[in-house]
């Protein structure tokens, strides 16, 4: 049994840190027979803070039962419409997957809060008893290096020390991150426990060795799962007698071949745990993709996290001890963060604008990526999925804060602007000619603007 205190100090930071409910505010949680317990947590700590809750319980049979096109019964579309905010405790199982995103879709519609929890127990709701601000650094760094890189290389090894290496596209600003630092944002979702950065890949290319865990399994000595893909998709996995190849057939395979799903063997997502209260794996897929110092691929459905794939599956496989380089840079070291903050935090002073590149600048205009202000920094926001948006500051502090300077010269709705026009204006509001292209070409590497 958990720490009744950690219980309690994970609940507070569930319902204000995560899902920033103030006093009177509402909350509706889903729930099933499994998750009656976080329930009564949940519920004690939001009536400590005058939060009002409701709960929906919601049979397996019945979760069961959903079909991909079905809504949501319209009580229940009510219920979520008039809530500041929602907690889903669902089942994890894959048979219960079309249920859970049709609550996602529901969620999103109606610009309500979602906190995902699939499969939330006891030991999961601990999990939220961790540092929000420590996760939150490290996910701003990990998920910049994730935006301006390309290219992943994920080096891997088995029980006996033999390597194996994936390399994966990644899409940048194309196909950006999606964070999961615990933070909600009005109308969006996101998964609970806090602590998870992830890409969806655009393909894979080479072998990986599950050396972790599994859903609903905890890999022993010996029992490594080696990965083939070719093209995005799993082609080959041994041993194919092994107990953790029986294992996935049996939980996650069968079903999904059961369902006609050609789309199962889709390389879903490439995911990074950073959660530091996280101290064991334990084969519970929730808490297991958000340990600090792992990696994880995702099998399976990709749609809801911004990828294309539809499926009736996604299940995290979790590697311990991996390398990983962004672009030839390295990032982790088995497993230790090696990240260099001045190769992904871009500073305007310092940044390798090529030769030649400024003298051939003649007008300047802004591209429609989404911006935001964040305490006076410039921000891109994206969208991460289905319902799901993140944002990140453009460069280092002191650059983000001059950049946003920089970014209001220039015209809105696609208008462009004369090279030296913008050299002028930005004299004219106390900033030195001199700054003027490093400012832009950082811009431009966030794909802010088009010369």
């Amino acid at each position: 049994m958990s720490d009744p205190a950690r219980l309690a100090r994970a609940a507070n930071n569930i319902l204000t840190r995560s899902l920033g409910l103030r006093r009177d505010q509402n909350l509706l949680i889903f729930a099933d027979a499994s998750s009656l317990e976080v329930v009564e947590v949940i519920a004690r700590a939001a009536r400590d803070l005058d939060i009002s809750t409701s709960t929906l319980f919601v049979p397996r049979v019945l979760q069961s039962d959903t079909r991909a096109s079905e809504t949501l019964p319209l009580p229940v579309e009510a219920a979520v419409r008039e809530s500041d905010a929602v907690l889903s405790c669902l089942s994890d199982r894959p048979e219960h997957q079309a249920y859970r995103l049709r609550l996602l879709q529901s969620s999103w519609s109606r610009r309500t809060k979602l906190a995902h929890a699939p499969g939330m127990r006891l030991e999961v709701l601990a999990a939220a008893d961790t540092d929000y601000d420590a996760i939150a650094e490290r996910a701003g760094l990990l998920s910049a290096a994730l935006v301006l890189g390309t290219r992943l290389d994920l080096v891997t090894e088995d029980g006996r020390g033999q390597e194996y290496r994936l390399t994966v596209a990644i899409g940048g600003w194309n196909h950006p991150p999606g964070v999961s630092d615990g933070v909600i944002r009005d109308g969006t979702w996101d998964n609970l426990p806090p602590g998870e950065v992830y890409v969806v890949p655009r393909d894979g290319e080479g072998q990986i060795a599950i050396n972790g865990s599994l859903p609903g399994k905890l890999l022993g000595q010996g029992e490594d799962l080696i990965l083939t893909f070719r093209d995005g998709r799993l082609a080959e996995m041994g041993p194919e007698n092994g107990p953790a190849a029986r294992h996935l057939r049996a939980t996650q395979i069968a079903y999904a071949e059961r369902r006609g799903d050609s789309n199962w063997p889709n390389l879903a997502e490439i995911g990074f745990g950073l959660n530091p209260a996280i101290h064991e794996l334990t084969g519970v897929e929730l808490l297991d993709g958000k340990k600090a110092h792992t990696l994880h691929v995702g099998l399976g459905h990709s749609a809801s996290l911004g990828g294309a794939i539809e499926s009736v599956i996604h299940c995290d496989l979790i590697v311990k001890r991996p390398t990983v380089y962004v672009n030839g840079h390295l990032i982790m070291k088995k497993g230790d963060w090696r990240v260099n903050e001045s190769d992904w935090r871009l500073d305007h002073r310092t940044v390798a604008v090529p030769s030649g590149w400024w003298e051939g600048v003649v007008q300047v205009r802004r591209s429609g990526i989404r911006t935001a202000r964040d305490t006076g920094r410039l921000v891109c926001v994206w969208s991460a999925g289905r319902g799901r948006w993140d944002q990140m500051s453009v460069g280092n502090e002191a650059t983000a804060r001059l950049v946003a300077r920089v970014y209001d010269l220039l015209p809105e709705h696609g208008g462009v602007i004369g090279k030296d026009d913008i050299v002028a204006q930005a004299a004219r509001v106390g900033l030195p000619p001199s700054i003027v292209p490093g400012m832009l070409w950082v811009m431009h590497r966030y794909d802010l603007v088009r010369f």
